[in-house]
This record gives structure tokens, C-alpha cells and sequence, in this order.
């Protein structure tokens, strides 16, 4: 008996680690039971993408970056992997290095940078066959993860549902857990049944509600039809801003502004955008559940789509440095040719070859793709942090502080806790990395 006790202690022991190994399950559990399952979902799925992401970035870094740096021809080897003699001065200016150029630009971190070897290193390792074969295998992952979570969720709804006669009295006198034994459990398990019981309110009063029809069809309508004209509003902008700045690029002197425009203007369409988008759904009065589906699809369709005319709108400039390829080829057989046999040299003497960095060269179409949605990546996370520091970090300081003095409870009114503002700013920076990098690998593919 003694034994048997020991055992069932050592599994319950075993299930509790099990469980704060899982990355912040219990961070999650903590913000289900104040904030409700709909918040907890979002931090769910943000995990769950954490752990895909790390499975793609490990095939990509582990099979194609590494073997490139280790065993393939080093910096300064050939002109792709060097700078050019005239950005040599500035290539490690922080300006240069924050756009992503100077040694940023001819380093692993771009397509420009790999070699066409068949093989390379000692190993005689096939990296363009590794490069396709990653590609085949981020997309069947991905594919292969997202069949299984829906299958997983499938089988987890199939249940028979809970009867809906004395609702509020099953909750009132069997939701409380009496074998809890810590005072931190002790709260989040009332924080959850007092959500609980505001959710179960909502759906009271949605169910009794009259509504007028036909006046609810027309502003749902409406509602669609201007958040239709924002998506295509912001289409619009984007390749816009997009053509002028292939305008700027040619031109000499330009401002900080004009260099990072396109980059600006994405941020301030994702920081923008879904609030005007949760102000509209207001009209259709849709259930809190409900309207936050809609919400996070609308949302992740203005991402989907800006990132789409974002890469159409670089197709013309792929075009243009397509085009110049074979211009480029010939001034570089010419520069060849000239010094390997131009007069007043030794001839007994063997020419030395010239260095990779005065080798003419044309900029890589790829590697100009690649720079573009790193600087939308980078701009996005800078936005979303400074928007959440100043917007949502400051003001739980002020509410925290200056609630004990005000003439109204701040965290029940207005400019309290607005924690579903974090979730709905957080949701497109995770949805517009998916996206990103799908057509990265669409276009390299």
C-alpha cells in the first residue's frame, strides 16, 4: 500500500512537471481565467506558431545557412561575396547597416550571397539540392501540422454539449474546485467563474434581444462594404507608395523619410487599420465571440492582401534588374578582358587577377526582394512595441497609480486595462510573418 501510494504520488508528481514544461501554460491558464477562453485561444495558437516557426527555422539555418558558411567559399572569395570598392568606405555605418546594406547585404543572410556549385566543401555536400529539398519540406510541414491541429480540433469538438436549462445555477453551485489548496489557484479560479458568468450574461441577453431584421442585414452590409473600401484603399497606397519609391531609389540625395517609406506606411496601416475595423464591426452587433472571428479574419485578409500588392508592385523593378542582367555580364567581360590585355605590362611577370570588389556588378533581384521584407519585418516589430509600450504599458502605469485618486473606478471605465487591444495588434504581426514567409519562399522556389 505503502508502494502504491508512493507511485500515484511520483505520476501526479510526473503530470505536474509534465506541464510547466509546456512553454507558459501557466501564464496561459492565468489569462483564461481573467480575460476568458477567447483571449487564451489567441496565446494558444501564438504558441503553437512559436513551435513551427522554430521547426522551419531550424531546417532553413541547419541545411542551407550553416553548410554555406562552413564549408562553402569564404567573404572577399568571389564579387557576389564582396563589397564593391565604392561602398567599401561606409559599409559599416550604422545608417548603411540599418537598411540592411553594406555587409548585411553580402553576407548568408541573403540569396545573393550562395554560390551555383553543385557541391561544396570537403563533405562534396549538395547545397542547391538541400536549398530545394528545405523548400519541399517547410511546405509539406507546414501542411502536414496544420491537417493534424484541424484534426486534433475536430475530434475535440465532437462532444454532446452542455444542457442549457439552469445555467446559472450549475455555475453557481458546482463551478469551485475543492481540492485547491494554493491561494494564487484560489484566485484564478474565481477571476474564471466571474467570467464565466459575464459570458453567460451576454449570451442571455443576446438570446432575448429583439432586433429589427432588416435594420441589422443593412448596417452588416454596410459594414462590409466599408471595410471592402479600407482593404482596397490600403491596396491602393501600397503600390503607391511602392512605385515611388523605385522613383527615389534612382535619385541621389534623399530624405530618411523617402528611404523608409513604404516601411512607414505598411506600420501605419497595420496600427491603424484594425481598430478602424473593430469601430465599423460595431454596427453589425454580432456576438463577442463571433465578432472576434470576423475581426481576426478581416484582419489577417489586409495583410494577406498588402503583402500580395506589396510583391506585385516589386515585380517591375524584378523586371528592370532582369533586363540590365545581360548589360551588366557584358561590361564585366569588357572590364576583364581590358586588364588581362591591356599594354604596358610585364609580360614575363604573371598578370595578378584582379580583385573581387573592382569586378562591375549588377545588383541581385533576390537579394533586393530579401532586403524589402526584412525591413518590413523589422519596421513592423518596432511598431508594434513602441504602439504597446506608449499605449498600453503607460496607461496600466496611470491606472495603477492614479486609480486610488480618481473620481471613477479606471479599470471598469474608460481608460482601463484595454487588454484586447494587445491581442488584436499582436495578431497581425503573427499572421503577416506567416504570409511573408510563404511568399519568400514562393519566390525563391
Amino acid at each position: 500500500m505503502l508502494m502504491a501510494k508512493k507511485w500515484v504520488k511520483f505520476k501526479r508528481d510526473f503530470d505536474n512537471f509534465k506541464t510547466q514544461c509546456i512553454p507558459w501554460e501557466m501564464k496561459i491558464k492565468d489569462i483564461e481565467s481573467h480575460f476568458g477562453s477567447s483571449v487564451a485561444s489567441y496565446f494558444i495558437f501564438l504558441r503553437w506558431m512559436y513551435g513551427v516557426n522554430l521547426v522551419l527555422f531550424g531546417l532553413i539555418f541547419g541545411l542551407v545557412i550553416i553548410p554555406e558558411v562552413l564549408m562553402g567559399m569564404p567573404y572577399g572569395s568571389i564579387p557576389r561575396k564582396t563589397v564593391p570598392r565604392a561602398e567599401e568606405e561606409k559599409a559599416m555605418d550604422f545608417s548603411v547597416l540599418w537598411d540592411f546594406e553594406g555587409y548585411i547585404k553580402y553576407s548568408a543572410l541573403f540569396y545573393g550571397y550562395y554560390n551555383n556549385q553543385r557541391t561544396i566543401g570537403w563533405l562534396r555536400y549538395r547545397l542547391p539540392m538541400a536549398y530545394f529539398m528545405v523548400g519541399v519540406s517547410v511546405f509539406g510541414y507546414s501542411l502536414m501540422i496544420i491537417i493534424r491541429s484541424m484534426a486534433g480540433n475536430t475530434q475535440g469538438s465532437t462532444n454532446d454539449g452542455e444542457s442549457d436549462n439552469f445555467t446559472f445555477s450549475f455555475k453557481m453551485f458546482t463551478s469551485w474546485d475543492y481540492l485547491i489548496g494554493n491561494s494564487e489557484t484560489a484566485d484564478n479560479k474565481y477571476a474564471s467563474i466571474t467570467i464565466s458568468f459575464k459570458e453567460s450574461i451576454v449570451d442571455e441577453q443576446e438570446s432575448n434581444k429583439e432586433e429589427n431584421v432588416h435594420l441589422t442585414r443593412f448596417l452588416r452590409v454596410l459594414a462590409n462594404f466599408l471595410i471592402i473600401c479600407c482593404l482596397c484603399g490600403s491596396g491602393y497606397l501600397i503600390y503607391f507608395v511602392v512605385k515611388r519609391s523605385q522613383e527615389f531609389s534612382k535619385m541621389q540625395n534623399v530624405s530618411w523619410y523617402e528611404r523608409n517609406e513604404v516601411e512607414i506606411v505598411m506600420s501605419l496601416l497595420g496600427m491603424f487599420c484594425p481598430p478602424l475595423f473593430e469601430t465599423i464591426a460595431a454596427l453589425e452587433n454580432y456576438h463577442p465571440r463571433i465578432g472576434l472571428k470576423w475581426q481576426l479574419g478581416r484582419i489577417f485578409a489586409l495583410f494577406l492582401g498588402n503583402l500580395y500588392t506589396f510583391l506585385l508592385a516589386l515585380m517591375d523593378d524584378v523586371h528592370l534588374k532582369l533586363s540590365n542582367e545581360e548589360t551588366i555580364k557584358n561590361i564585366t567581360h569588357w572590364t576583364l578582358f581590358h586588364y588581362y590585355n591591356s599594354s604596358g605590362w610585364n609580360e614575363s611577370v604573371p598578370r595578378p587577377p584582379l580583385r573581387p570588389a573592382d569586378v562591375p556588378r549588377g545588383s541581385c533581384w533576390e537579394t533586393a526582394v530579401g532586403i524589402e521584407f526584412m525591413r518590413l519585418t523589422v519596421s513592423d516589430m518596432l511598431v508594434t512595441c513602441i504602439t504597446i509600450l506608449l499605449g498600453d504599458f503607460l496607461r496600466a502605469c496611470f491606472v495603477r497609480f492614479m486609480n486610488y485618486c480618481w473620481c471613477w473606478d479606471l479599470e471598469a471605465g474608460f481608460v482601463g486595462h484595454h487588454f484586447m487591444g494587445v491581442v488584436q495588434k499582436g495578431v497581425p504581426i503573427i499572421l503577416s510573418d506567416i504570409v511573408r514567409c510563404i511568399l519568400c519562399i514562393s519566390l525563391d522556389a
